[in-house]
């Protein structure tokens, strides 16, 4: 008896943990002094998981066992510069290669809204090759919408966003040219945009 309620309680905290993440420093010198890792549900960041003592040095990684979810990461180097991923998927596992171009807010995994924006390619004869969409508000483009897809000439695509706000829209074609929709309105009930010759940037 005791010992199939020591098994039912391994396999609980087995099942509790059952997601990892990694982050490995490669800055190029720079070394990682706070990381933080909070569920996307939270309004807080909580703790720094290396204690507020340990150091991430340039070149080390270190894995921290989480259940499987969405997740926040937040890092501070020694220069005071910040690193941040929202949304991330952790399923199992989940590894971050922090590099120089990583500095600042990216938002991994996007469609975590209900509000529809789709994208119609009306180019003619160029397919296109990257959708980029977030609030105006934000400093940086984000994940590509289309995650490695194409978007063929006389097609469309959609994906899904919070609603209420203005999105900064930015598409590129096979040839590189590029179509930026500024300040779009994405009401509850979305927006559909037909990207054609007249859009390019």
């Amino acid at each position: 008896m005791k010992l199939s309620v020591i098994l039912m309680l391994v396999g609980f905290a087995i099942s509790s943990f059952a997601g990892s993440i990694t982050i490995e420093n490669n800055l190029d010198g720079w070394d990682i002094y706070y990381i933080y890792i909070s569920s996307s549900d939270s309004d807080s960041w909580g703790d720094d998981w290396l204690g507020g003592e340990e150091i991430l040095c340039d070149g080390d990684s270190k894995t921290f066992s989480v259940s499987d979810g969405i997740y926040d990461i937040c890092l501070y180097d020694e220069d005071d510069d910040e690193y941040i991923q929202y949304f991330v998927d952790v399923s199992g596992g989940y590894t971050w290669i922090v590099t120089l171009a990583d500095l600042g807010e990216v938002y991994m995994d996007e469609d975590v809204g209900s509000a529809p924006i789709t994208i119609y390619n009306d180019t003619g004869d160029y397919d296109i090759w990257y959708i980029y969409a977030n609030p105006s508000t934000y400093s940086d483009w984000g994940a590509d919408r289309l995650e490695s897809g194409l978007l063929y000439t006389g097609d469309e695509y959609t994906f899904y966003v919070e609603g209420g706000q203005e999105y900064d829209i930015y598409c590129e074609d096979v040839d590189g040219d590029t179509y930026t929709f500024w300040n779009m309105w994405v009401g509850n009930d979305g927006l559909y945009i037909s990207v054609d010759m007249g859009d390019l940037d």
